[in-house]
Parts: structure tokens; C-alpha cells; sequence
């Protein structure tokens, strides 16, 4: 089975480095943690790309979109032909179709 290339969007990037800031602010150790068990997560869509699930939103998950959970955080991702595209990460609790209109592409 061929490996995935993923590739973390700016959107995802700017989502977590917001993430990872406001936790270190509390804890530095805490927000590393977080912070590497996403990309730990986002490490083993290159060989299991449908490990998430399909979005629970109709009109989201028309685009494809999946989402992994990790903690509080949801992890949404894309998959093409032989790369995945991480777009967003987001707290489980945040209204997160309202936050894509910006950021789906086909």
C-alpha cells in the first residue's frame, strides 16, 4: 500500500499554534504533549488514511472531509489522490461548520 503525503494546511497550522500558545500559557509540558500527539496522529494518516471519521456535517462532508479525535480537539483532513490535506484543528466544542466557509476546497 502506497504512503500518504500529508501536508498540514496554513489553516491547521494557525490553529495550532493558537492551541499549543493558550495551553502553554497554563502548562508548557501540556501543550507539548498535545502538540505531538497531533502530529503523532496526523503521522499515521500516511499509511491509514481513512482512520478518522466522516464529517457528522451534511454539507461538509459533501467536500469528503473526515475528522480524527485527539483529546478536546478534532483533526479534519482531506483525502486526494495520494496526499492528505490536514485543514483544520479545532475544539471538539467550537461551532466548527461556521469555520470552514472560508477554507474548503474541492
Amino acid at each position: 500500500m502506497a504512503k500518504y503525503k500529508v501536508e498540514f494546511l496554513q489553516s491547521a497550522i494557525d490553529d495550532l499554534e493558537e492551541i499549543v500558545l493558550y495551553i502553554a500559557k497554563d502548562s508548557q509540558k501540556s501543550a507539548i504533549e498535545l502538540h505531538d500527539k497531533i502530529i503523532e496522529n496526523a503521522t499515521r494518516l500516511e499509511d491509514f488514511s481513512t482512520l478518522g471519521r466522516m464529517v457528522p456535517d451534511k454539507k461538509i462532508r459533501e467536500y469528503g472531509f473526515r475528522f480524527i479525535v485527539i483529546d478536546k480537539y478534532l483533526l479534519f483532513y482531506k483525502i486526494y489522490d495520494d496526499e492528505i490535506n490536514i485543514l483544520r484543528v479545532l475544539r471538539g466544542d467550537r461551532d466548527y461548520p461556521s469555520l470552514f466557509s472560508n477554507s474548503i476546497k474541492k
